[in-house]
């Protein structure tokens, strides 16, 4: 356990609500706190208002609720749901880097992908610079262009093209 740690409290929005006991050794009460750091980004801790000074009690949220049902201050079906709910919640937190091979699968798709996208957008493009073009001869042109370009789109006449 590290010494040193980005934190901040956190109370709010916690779907898991633990007991803050005091502290064995020093007797102060324990608190929690949501890391901030980089590697461990919103994993929840708890510790001694004393730690660093004259306290080492320091534990990862679910190392916190195993502790607090070794001393029996969880017991009974308050220790099962708390346990549960700190090994389902762990896992989300634990950052996942994406595989190589998932990062080239993606690569490989975007490539087949961005040619398809490119050609219907430029295809849609087309047709909407016709339709503003026949815009410019008036009305009915206008009308007839936009009537055409969607029985197009709509017979398939697209496929042909």
């Amino acid at each position: 356990m590290s010494l040193t740690s980005s934190s901040s409290s956190a109370v709010h929005h916690r779907a898991l609500a633990l007991p803050l006991i005091r502290c064995a050794g020093c007797k102060e009460k324990v608190r929690m706190f949501v890391s901030t750091t980089e590697k461990h980004d919103g994993w929840v801790f708890y510790k001694c208002q004393n730690h660093g000074v004259s306290c080492e009690f320091w534990r990862w949220e679910l190392e916190y609720v195993q502790y607090l049902v070794d001393n029996h201050y969880l017991v009974g079906d308050a220790a099962v749901d708390a346990i549960g709910a700190a090994e389902a919640s762990t896992p989300l937190l634990l950052p996942h880097a994406p595989t190589p091979a998932a990062r080239d699968e993606v690569r490989r798709q975007v490539g087949l992908a961005a040619p398809l996208v490119a050609y219907s957008l430029l295809q849609y493009s087309l047709q909407v610079v016709s339709v503003m073009f026949a815009g410019h001869l008036g009305e009915l042109p206008l009308s007839a262009a936009s009537v055409a370009t969607s029985f197009a789109n709509v017979t398939g006449l697209n496929v042909l093209v």
